[in-house]
This record gives structure tokens, sequence and C-alpha cells, in this order.
């Protein structure tokens, strides 16, 4: 099979890590794949898990976002061979009003497939000119908008992927990055770690009952600047990595820490949270802001509303108490029907299906 996919690829986007999930699992497979992603000079082109020279020969550099000055697709790339599918992620952020001009030709040689990244009906008057054979939504919230712009038969629920499960050593992990051994270790990283500021009279009062750390890895100037500010008054330890992880070096991390804590509040769209579809495999405790990003979740995260519940949670981590042996189980229960591996074969049914 031949598929080409159109999306953010090697990028710090909630479409680039689903499109990465599957996309790699689809080469596994032996599918035959190609990526068309952002120019590295755009905004959703920028690296940030390895080096532009390591992609793999299937990726091509070879357009702008939606809402550049100066849009550009080199469209003999897409046209140059023929496909079974063509995939797009995420379509509001590519360029629609230049794919417009050849996506006429894409309907004709394969079956098309649309998986909505938005929280809401778009706004963007393109956004509902093309011609789609499926539309994917992650689940039924999605759905539930997406019905009054697309006909029903071409709607398709399947759930946002996660990293597969992956069990590791804490003590050699934190041998590996040099943290400390005895201490309790809370972990956040990339944008997410800038919600976590305003838990810090939490960490305060922990640390009169236990030796804690918290390890911030990120390297987005802005968040670092108030990780180093905390650093200067907090009663806890405060450890700054300026850094971007790989996959494996984040699960180093995650296999190091005792808990990981996310605190993004709800929003007034849709929306799921890949920085947990990246992380829950670890089985790294998540403690999490019951909001919007956790929907789905249950069990597989511990939920606080509060800053108290906050606290008691992160204390149940400490001591493995019933929320985290709970917890324990359910990752691995859930990531049986989530798991990158299922949901990559989901799409192939789908695409078979498509195509028979």
């Amino acid at each position: 099979m031949k598929v080409a996919m159109m999306s953010a690829w090697n990028a710090d986007s909630g479409a680039s890590i689903h499109a990465e999930l599957i996309g790699r699992e689809w080469i596994r497979k032996g599918v035959d794949l190609t990526i068309f992603t952002f120019y590295p000079h755009s905004f959703h082109g920028k690296v940030f898990t390895i080096d532009l020279k390591e992609e793999s020969d299937c990726v091509f550099r070879c357009f702008t976002r939606y809402g550049d000055p100066h849009p550009r697709v080199d469209i003999s790339l897409m046209l140059d061979k023929i496909f079974d599918i063509f995939i797009v992620q995420d379509l509001g952020m590519l360029p629609m009003e230049k794919m417009l001009e050849f996506f006429g030709e894409i309907n004709k040689r394969s079956k098309t497939v649309n998986v909505i990244h938005d929280g809401a009906l778009s706004k963007k008057p393109e956004f509902f000119k093309f011609k789609w054979d499926a539309v994917v939504s992650f689940d039924e919230r999605y759905r539930n908008f997406l019905k009054d712009a697309y006909p029903s038969e071409k709607l398709k629920m399947i759930p946002y992927p996660f990293s597969p499960f992956a069990v590791g050593d804490k003590e050699a992990a934190r041998k590996k990055l040099n943290l400390p051994l005895q201490k309790k270790i809370i972990f956040v990283f990339g944008q997410a770690a800038q919600y976590i500021t305003g838990i810090t009279p939490i960490l305060e009062e922990l640390q009169q009952q236990y030796d804690v750390a918290l390890v911030v890895v990120t390297k987005i100037k802005m968040v670092l600047n108030k990780f180093k500010a905390i650093k200067d008054w907090a009663g806890f330890d405060t450890i700054i990595v300026e850094k971007v992880l790989d996959m494996k070096e984040l699960y180093d991390y995650l296999h190091a820490a005792d808990c990981l804590v996310f605190n993004k509040a709800s929003m007034p769209v849709v929306v799921v949270s890949s920085t947990i579809a990246q992380c829950l495999g670890s089985t790294c405790p998540i403690v999490a802001r019951d909001s919007s990003f956790v929907y789905s979740l249950n069990g597989e995260v511990i939920k606080y509303k509060n800053l108290n519940e906050l606290k008691s949670s992160i204390i149940d981590v400490f001591e493995q108490g019933e929320k985290y042996q709970q917890q324990q189980v359910s990752i691995k229960d859930y990531l049986e029907n989530h798991s990158a591996e299922y949901v990559s074969e989901e799409f192939l049914t789908l695409f078979k299906n498509l195509i028979q």
C-alpha cells in the first residue's frame, strides 16, 4: 500500500506526534509511506526531536503553513507519483489556499482522509472546500460538531495514539541522568512545564514531609526564566535542564521520576493531550488537573480538582497507595486499545475498506 501523509513532522505539536506514532508503525508494517511536511523555516517546521540530517528519506519538507504571506507548495512532489491513500493531519494549519489548486487531481488519483485536530468547526473559508472519502475524529466530542459539516457515513472515530508500554529501572535512569537517587522527583517538561509554576506552594508543603526535587526539562526561554527565578527562593530542590528531549531521553526522565504533573486547565474547545499520549506508556504516574485534556482518561491518570487534592495525590504516588496501584493496572489495560500499534492498524483497516 502506498500512503502519502501531509502533516507536521518531527515537531512539538499534537499533529506531529500523532503522525509520527502511526507513521512509524506503518513503515514497520511494510507500508510505502511518503511524508510531506513544512519547510524548516516555517513555524510548524521547527525541528524539536532530531536533526534534519537524520530524517528518513521518505520525508519531504515542501510547503509553508496556512496564512503565510507568501504561501508555497511544491506541487510537483505531491503529484510525482500515485498513492492509494492521501491522508491530511490538521488541515487548518496547512496551506489550504495553495492546496485547492491541485487537490482535485489528488482526489482523482487517491482516496483522501482528513484527520481532525480542530477543537470546533473551523471558521477558515477554505476548510470545507475539500472533498474527502473519510473524516477521522478521536472521540464522540469531535464527532458531535463534525456531524454538522460532513455526512455521517464519512465520519470515522479512531482514538489518538499513545506511545507503547515500556517499563524502566528508576535507579538506573537516575544514574544515567545524574539525578539524585534518594529524592522524590516531580518531573515536568516542554511547553506544559509553564503551568506548574502556580503549584509551588504545594511543593513547599511536600518538602516538609519528603526530600523533593522538581526536575524541569525545556528549551523555552520564557519557561526557563520562570523556573530560574523559582530556584532562587524555593525551599525544595529545583533541577533545570535546558534541552529538547527525543523519545528515548523523555522515557529516561519518566523512568527516573516518581511522578509527572500535568496542570493544564480546560479549554473552551475540544482537546486531547499529546503530552500524556507520549508519556503514559512509561508507567510513570501522571497526576493531572481534572480538565478537558484528560476527558477520555479515568484511572489511567490521577486527577485533582484543587491544590489540596494535588497534594494528596502526589503523596499517594510517593507512598504507592491505592490510586497509584489502580493507575498502574489501568495503564496497561488502556494501552491495549490506544497504543500506536493498535491505532495504526485501525487506520490501515479504514484504508483497505476505502480502496476496495
